[in-house]
């Protein structure tokens, strides 16, 4: 990967990060007396360019989708290697495939579940898979495909078809972001896997499963052994804080955690993890030859998207201005 021939792709990218929501125009959001009021704000925004068409203040989910999707088309255009985006782009691709198998194994119609963003031909996947013509498909989709459906065959359960595909796809994430050997792009699918196996080890304790589920359920190729995660599944939440205190991500994961200690609820851990990923990012704003600008924007956006989603579901179930905020995550501007 030539960084020098990010050059002009950085340079359009400084000009999309000065129309990323500012913290001023997300307060306005926040106090504004009903979801008319954020639409209209909104309005002022970019977003104005995927706000036709709107009927009902319910439907603001097809423009933060739509939103999305135009970010990522544009970021394909621009990024010399389509490996850059894919990083981000790969999730969905796996959240597709759950939806796919789940229509068939359960024969029913979910196609309103599928996101439109993909880093192949979905609809060429989707085509291939419900013809059983798998001959050309990406190996490690097919793989995944194949053995998720034939577990489900053997075991009747549809929850280990995201378990399965959750494994397949951080696989797939860690091997892209080793592929680009840029030390961006592997802390940050590292890191995201520690956040994940520590809130999946809290849940596993929570549901008082055993050790055997948990050794599935868990991610390799994170900077925390697995093995030793397995055996923290008995020991008491000031234990585990004190294990882990060494790590890079231990402030976050710290202070996730003794707020789960005295609330039982992770969406605060969920938080940290989110501001802690954008901190992570924040030095690509310095960074003038390479592709970690395009990245980094592109979860600068989805963040983005993450918190107008928040703000519009708050409104709708008539939540305080102080209650949005205490779920509200860090922005990249």
């Amino acid at each position: 990967m030539d960084r020098m021939d990010y050059i002009q792709a950085v340079t359009r990218t400084r000009v999309l990060e000065t129309r990323l929501l500012s913290r001023a125009r997300i307060e306005r959001m926040v106090d504004a007396k009903d979801m008319e009021e954020v639409l209209k704000v909104l309005g002022e925004t970019e977003y104005s360019n995927v706000m036709g068409g709107l009927t009902r203040v319910e439907d603001y989910e097809k423009i933060l989708s739509s939103e999305l999707k135009r970010v990522y088309e544009l970021m394909y255009e621009m990024s010399k290697d389509k490996i850059v985006v894919d990083l981000l782009a790969l999730k969905y691709d796996y959240h597709n495939l759950k939806v796919l198998v789940k229509e068939k194994v359960l024969n029913q119609d979910l196609s309103d579940m599928y996101v439109p963003i993909s880093t192949t031909d979905f609809q060429r996947l989707k085509s291939d898979y419900q013809t059983d013509n798998l001959r050309d498909m990406d190996p490690r989709f097919r793989e995944a495909l194949e053995e998720v459906e034939r577990d489900y065959n053997e075991n009747q359960d549809p929850q280990r078809i995201d378990i399965l595909l959750d494994r397949f796809y951080f696989k797939h994430l860690y091997d892209l972001a080793k592929e680009t050997d840029i030390p961006l792009f592997i802390k940050y699918v590292k890191d995201l896997i520690d956040f994940t196996n520590i809130r999946t080890l809290i849940r596993v304790k929570k549901q008082k499963k055993d050790m055997k589920f948990l050794e599935e359920v868990l991610l390799p190729n994170g900077n925390i052994n697995v093995e030793e995660l397995v055996l923290s599944l008995n020991d008491p939440i000031e234990v585990i804080i004190h294990k882990y205190r060494h790590y890079d991500i231990s402030p976050e994961i710290r202070k996730g955690l003794e707020i789960y200690q005295n609330t039982s609820r992770l969406s605060e851990f969920e938080r940290l993890m989110d501001d802690y990923l954008m901190e992570l990012n924040k030095p690509s704003k310095y960074v003038n030859f390479g592709p970690e600008p395009l990245f980094s924007y592109i979860v600068a956006k989805e963040t983005e998207v993450k918190i107008l989603r928040i703000i519009m579901v708050s409104k709708i179930n008539k939540l305080s201005p102080e209650e949005i905020r205490e779920r509200l995550r860090d922005l990249y501007v």
